[in-house]
């Protein structure tokens, strides 16, 4: 080369030698080099030839978006401190965060160097091979680089290791600026597959790609686990109506991995999961992964059990199963005290309560996603039972017109149908219909009526369930300050609804005998003040007198703050006017609905916090109210 035509050498990404300009990571391109071995040696190894396949590492990343909103805000600096806590370093050491030079950053000055952003990534990095890294810290680092390379940006973030769980993972915090302070807008495809993809390649870099042979030593050695494998995972996804086939061989080349397959169906009949049908075919038991999970997971209940058992220093009997299950066909709700609350997964989101039940027993709640204890703290009363899964009303209103019409819905065949029904009844229904449609079962005609298939109420138990994913039970908190302050507190407690039960007092020991001596304590002092009498109890009238009473004292305190008065919510009608904010009351939570010349409290939803500060307007219709809120389309919350 001459010194004339001088050039620069810049590497830049490796793109699909097809031509697409796809962006190929290295995991991607381990992937098709052994798909075409796989191909060229027809799925078989010829005599006297070795033809190894090789595999990249396998890494579970999980992202989640958050909205830095008033919410989003106190969500991130919550969750920076979990992520930091001290139980899930290794043992002997503190918690701590880090970034790309730094270490035992400050979490606090991270959060306000971010609190302005519009929103940030939470991001889960956990590779399955995770105790064979010399050091987690070093590849979380690479992975960030990696990801700093593909997004064409630095990026702000911190990170913590957590090695309380089988595989030790990472926790990563990102803000969401671009290094030239614009936000940062991740593609939905890399989020779906780049991270996990670049991830993969950092994890193959540092210790070499698995060969086939390894991976069919990891897939042998789970053939008669009893958890929920990869092979339980393949065999759903290839299910139809519960329903695998292995009877054909693959022309893929993986008919050595189907082998493992069949094995395992096999296996799995003894434990009463699967059945075979036919020739090759195997019925997978309804709750087959529920099941293996329960079973695999047993092991790390009862440590969290008994440590949580140990903290509280409570001695309960053992005598029967301490994990409560709610989908057992006998299961029925749980009442009791929150001994502690925490995550027995993080990785896959999974949170637990441990409750001193009435009954004198401690059992083990599993509670689905982190997020559904955000209002629960150890000390409060909480009932945990079953989720139903089961259309609902408006879902046989909507069967009931259309089979009577052909299969067609309508607003104007319900008012037909329903003289009595009001506008925003209907209207309920509609947002029904559109939701469903969202989800595939149901259509919408051009002249605003609907097609309601044959089988819609099958779909719609089926699209409950699916909305349910990560809400295995149902939590009601019953009493939120410690019931010994409830003894002789003005308004509906739970220790009224318990006296209202009536019954004989209850021989049960621990939690139960307690509630017992609180209840005799409030009888007392309900006595004292006049509100029942020792002939008639407690009533339904005393319960309304005990939270007209208290909601008069919080509406004359807000009437100072908002200098308006308080005006008491109507039994029948309709409300209106900006919801202003949740209030925290011995009969419950409350809204403060606030007009042009007074406010009222009514009983509190949670998704009316998506309409925090804007106009909202309902109707009174009994002991419900249905919402309509102010967005795109209306919302009905009852």
């Amino acid at each position: 080369m001459s010194g004339d035509n001088p050039f620069n050498v810049r590497l830049g990404r490796i793109f699909s030698p097809n031509g697409t300009g796809r962006f190929v990571s290295f995991a991607g391109q381990v992937r098709r080099a052994a798909q075409r071995s796989t191909r060229s040696s027809g799925g078989r190894v010829k005599k006297g030839a070795v033809a190894e396949q090789y595999f990249s590492r396998r890494v579970i990343v999980k992202v989640h978006l958050v909205k830095m909103g008033a919410y989003g805000k106190d969500a991130q600096r919550h969750h920076l401190d979990y992520i930091q806590r001290d139980s899930a370093a290794r043992e002997g050491e503190t918690g701590i965060l880090y970034s790309r030079d730094d270490i035992m950053l400050d979490g606090d000055e991270f959060h306000e160097r971010g609190i302005d952003d519009r929103h940030q990534f939470r991001v889960i990095v956990s590779p399955e091979d995770g105790k064979e890294l010399g050091d987690l810290r070093t590849y979380t680092r690479n992975v960030m680089a990696q990801m700093e390379r593909d997004l064409g940006t630095k990026l702000d973030w911190v990170a913590a290791n957590h090695y309380d769980t089988a595989n030790p993972h990472s926790h990563v915090v990102i803000r969401g600026i671009t290094d030239k302070g614009s936000t940062l807008i991740i593609p939905r495809d890399y989020i779906s597959h780049g991270m996990r993809e670049a991830a993969e390649h950092v994890a193959t870099l540092e210790l070499g790609p698995t060969t086939q042979i390894d991976v069919a030593k990891k897939l042998a050695l789970s053939v008669r686990h009893d958890r929920f494998t990869s092979i339980d995972r393949d065999l759903l996804a290839k299910a139809q109506n519960q329903i695998v086939d292995l009877s054909k061989l693959p022309l893929d080349g993986s008919d050595w991995s189907q082998r493992f397959e069949k094995w395992r169906v096999k296996y799995l009949s003894s434990l009463g999961l699967t059945e075979k049908i036919g020739f090759g075919k195997w019925r997978l038991d309804d709750n087959f992964e529920r099941t293996l999970r329960r079973m695999g997971d047993r092991g790390d209940i009862l440590k969290a059990y008994h440590r949580g058992m140990a903290r509280a220093k409570l001695d309960r009997s053992l005598d029967s199963e301490p994990i409560y299950d709610p989908a057992a066909k006998l299961a029925r709700p749980i009442t009791g005290r929150v001994i502690e609350k925490g995550v027995l997964d993080d990785v896959n989101d999974r949170s637990y309560i441990i409750l001193d039940t009435m009954q004198g027993e401690a059992l083990f709640v599993e509670t689905g996603r982190e997020a559904n204890l955000a209002q629960i703290d150890p000390g409060m009363v909480v009932t945990a039972g079953p989720q139903t899964y089961a259309p609902k009303a408006s879902d046989r209103t909507i069967v009931d017109i259309a089979s009577i019409r052909g299969g067609i819905y309508s607003p104007s065949f319900h008012e037909m149908s329903d003289p009595s029904a009001r506008e925003e009844f209907i209207k309920a229904h509609v947002r029904r219909l559109e939701a469903m449609r969202r989800a595939g079962h149901a259509e919408r005609n051009s002249d605003g009526s609907w097609e309601v298939p044959k089988d819609y109420l099958k779909r719609a138990a089926q699209y409950e369930t699916s909305r349910s994913f990560g809400n295995p039970v149902k939590l009601d908190i019953q009493s939120r300050a410690p019931l010994a302050q409830l003894t002789q507190t003005i308004g509906k407690t739970w220790l009224d609804t318990e006296l209202m039960k009536g019954g004989p007092e209850s021989d049960a020991s621990g939690f139960g005998k307690e509630v017992e001596a609180l209840k005799v304590q409030r009888r007392r002092f309900l006595l004292s003040q006049k509100l029942i009498n020792r002939s008639s109890g407690v009533t339904q009238n005393t319960l309304d007198t005990l939270e007209k009473h208290d909601l008069d004292a919080a509406g004359k305190a807000l009437s100072e703050r908002f200098n308006k008065p308080y005006k008491v919510a109507s039994e029948s009608g309709r409300i209106s006017g900006i919801y202003r904010e949740a209030i925290q009351r011995p009969s419950g939570t409350y809204a403060v609905i606030e007009k042009s010349k007074e406010f009222t409290l009514v009983p509190w939803r949670d998704t009316m916090d998506r309409n925090l500060g804007r106009s909202i307007s309902g109707v009174l219709k009994g002991q419900t109210i249905s919402w309509t809120l102010t967005k795109a389309r209306g919302q009905s919350i009852t």
